[in-house]
C-alpha cells in the first residue's frame, strides 16, 4: 500500500508538470504569433490600382431617348364622288412624286365637261346674233327708224351673253378640274400604308377615311425633350455652327444614324421641365422607322484638352468629392477635387489634380491618408474601369434613360405637354 501510494503520487506530480509546461508554451506561442501579425500591420503596404489624370479630347453631350418622325403624312382621299376604278400599288411600296395611286371611274364628270363645252357654243351662237343686232340697231337710231330704247336693250343683252359666255367658260374650266381628280397621284415620294378602298368601291368627298396614308421616309425626323437647364448651352452652340445628333436602335449592334439639330421649340413644357428638339437625317438607308423609339445623343461641342479620370476614383465623403493621390513615396493623400461633368465612365475635372497625378480607383477602403501603397499585380479594379467598362457603362445608362425618357414622353401624353 505505501509503495502504491508512493507511485501515485510519482504519477500526479509528472502530469501537474507536464500540463503546466504545456500550457506555458502554448500560451507563449499564441502570443508569439500574435505580437508578430500586429508588428507589420502599419507598415505593410496596402495593394490599389491606379490610373494617371489624363488630358484628352472629350465631348459634352446630351443623352436622351427620341420618337423618330416622318416630316410630312399625308392622308390621301377622294376629291370628287365615284367609283375606285384601279388601284396601282399594293401596301407597304414606295412610290414617287406623281406616280398614279388610284384611277376612278371619269364617265360622269366627262358628261359633265362635254355639256359645259355645247353650253359654251350655244352662248357664243347667241352672243355674235346680239352683237350683230347691236350693230343694226346703231344704223337705225340715228335714222329714228327704231326708239333709243330698243337699242339699249340690245346693248344690253350682248353685255349678258358675254358673261355668260365667260361662265361656260368657267364651268368647263371647274369640270376639267373635277376630271382630273379621278386620277389620284402621289404627292410627295414615300411608302404607302394600309389600302382602306378596293377596286369598285364608292368614295365620296366627305368620306373622314382616307384611301391610303403616304409616309415620307427620307429625310426624317428624330423628335426629343432636353431638360430646360440644357437650353443656354444648346443656344450657344447653335450660335457656333451645325449640331450633330446620332440616333441608335435597340439591337442594331452599335450602328448609329448621323444627322443635324433642326428645330428648337418656342417654349418650355412647364408641366415636364422639358423642351421639344428635333434633329434631320437623310435616312438615306431608311434605318430609322416612324414610330421607333431610339437612343439619341444631342453633341454640343469637344473640350479637347479635358483633365480626365475614371469614375470609380472619385469617392464622395461630408465635405464633398475627393480622390486618393499617390505621391512620389508611395503613400497617399486626400485631394479634394471638383467634376465638372461625366462621359462614359469618366469624370471631367475642372480643379483638384494636374496631368499626372497618379489617383486610386480600387482598393481606397482600406486606405487612410499617409497609408503605404502597392500597385495590385494585374492592374486591373475589382469594379469596372473607363476604358474596360465604358460599353457596359453606356448600356446601363441606355437602360436607364429609356426609362426616363419613356416617363417623360408618358408625362408629356397624359398632361398635353409635347411628346
Amino acid at each position: 500500500m505505501r509503495r502504491l501510494f508512493l507511485a501515485l503520487l510519482v504519477a500526479a506530480l509528472l502530469g501537474g508538470g507536464g500540463y503546466y509546461w504545456y500550457e506555458t508554451r502554448h500560451a507563449g506561442g499564441q502570443a508569439q504569433t500574435a505580437r508578430a501579425d500586429a508588428a507589420p500591420a502599419g507598415t505593410r503596404a496596402v495593394p490599389v490600382v491606379t490610373r494617371k489624370v489624363t488630358v484628352q479630347a472629350v465631348p459634352e453631350q446630351i443623352v436622351t431617348i427620341g420618337s423618330v418622325q416622318p416630316i410630312a403624312a399625308i392622308a390621301i382621299k377622294a376629291r370628287v364622288d365615284s367609283v375606285v376604278e384601279t388601284v396601282n400599288f399594293s401596301e407597304g411600296q414606295e412610290v414617287k412624286t406623281g406616280d398614279t395611286l388610284f384611277t376612278l371611274d371619269s364617265r360622269a364628270l366627262e358628261a359633265q365637261l362635254r355639256q359645259a363645252q355645247a353650253n359654251l357654243e350655244r352662248d357664243r351662237a347667241n352672243l355674235e346674233k346680239a352683237k350683230g343686232d347691236v350693230k343694226r340697231y346703231a344704223e337705225l337710231v340715228r335714222t329714228s327708224a327704231i326708239s333709243r330704247t330698243t337699242y339699249d336693250a340690245a346693248v344690253a343683252t350682248a353685255d349678258a351673253l358675254e358673261g355668260t359666255v365667260k361662265a361656260d367658260l368657267a364651268a368647263i374650266e371647274a369640270a376639267k378640274v373635277s376630271l382630273s381628280f379621278t386620277r389620284i397621284t402621289a404627292p410627295m415620294d414615300g411608302r404607302t400604308g394600309t389600302v382602306n378602298a378596293k377596286v369598285g368601291t364608292m368614295v365620296r368627298a366627305a368620306d373622314t377615311n382616307p384611301l391610303v396614308t403616304l409616309t415620307q421616309l427620307r429625310p426624317i425626323n428624330v423628335s426629343f425633350n432636353v431638360p430646360e437647364k440644357h437650353l443656354p448651352a444648346i443656344r450657344s452652340a447653335m450660335a457656333t455652327g451645325r449640331l450633330p445628333v446620332t440616333a441608335s436602335i435597340a439591337g442594331s449592334r452599335g450602328e448609329t444614324a448621323e444627322g443635324k439639330l433642326s428645330f428648337v421649340d418656342s417654349q418650355v413644357d412647364q408641366q415636364t421641365g422639358t423642351i421639344l428638339v428635333k434633329g434631320e437625317f437623310p435616312n438615306a438607308d431608311t434605318r430609322l422607322w416612324p414610330g421607333q423609339f431610339v437612343d439619341t445623343v444631342l453633341t454640343l461641342r469637344v473640350e479637347p484638352d479635358a483633365l480626365t479620370i475614371p469614375d470609380l476614383a472619385v469617392q464622395t465623403g461630408q465635405k464633398g468629392r475627393y480622390v486618393y493621390v499617390v505621391k512620389a513615396d508611395e503613400t497617399v493623400e486626400v485631394r479634394p477635387v471638383t467634376v465638372e461633368r461625366t462621359h462614359g465612365g469618366l469624370s471631367i475635372i475642372a480643379s483638384g489634380l494636374q496631368a499626372g497625378d497618379r489617383v486610386v480607383v480600387d482598393g481606397q477602403s482600406r486606405l487612410s491618408p499617409g497609408a503605404k501603397v502597392t500597385e495590385r499585380p494585374g492592374g486591373k479594379p475589382a469594379g469596372p474601369t473607363s476604358g474596360e467598362t465604358a460599353e457596359g457603362d453606356r448600356q446601363q445608362g441606355s437602360a436607364a434613360q429609356d426609362a426616363a425618357g419613356r416617363s417623360v414622353l408618358t408625362q408629356g401624353k397624359t398632361g398635353g405637354g409635347a411628346t
